[in-house]
């Protein structure tokens, strides 16, 4: 089992221009278009969680709130009924 060593550029190509040819190729350019769109997909999508996150905060919640306080003054209001109907023997 033999081990490669590390490639050496030949006398005609040094390290710099390896990386030149590398650095300017159309795989490297596509690398960067998609890292920059998915960097502006990212920015955007916390944008929208931010404006979806707090439009609930300031809608959302008060509704709730609204909600669940109508439901306990509706149950109260019919435990209060019922308890008349039971003391004064009528029916439902």
């Amino acid at each position: 089992m033999s081990t490669l060593g590390p490639i050496k550029p030949s006398s005609s190509q040094s390290a710099s221009a390896i990386m030149d040819s590398i650095s300017r190729s159309s795989a490297t350019k596509l690398g960067r278009e998609a890292a920059e769109v998915g960097w502006k997909l990212a920015r955007s999508t916390g944008k929208a969680a931010w404006i979806v996150g707090t439009t609930f905060l300031v809608l959302g919640l008060p509704l709730i709130f609204a909600m669940e306080q109508e439901a306990s003054i509706n149950d109260m209001i019919q435990n209060e009924q019922d308890q008349i109907r039971a003391i004064l023997g009528t029916a439902s």
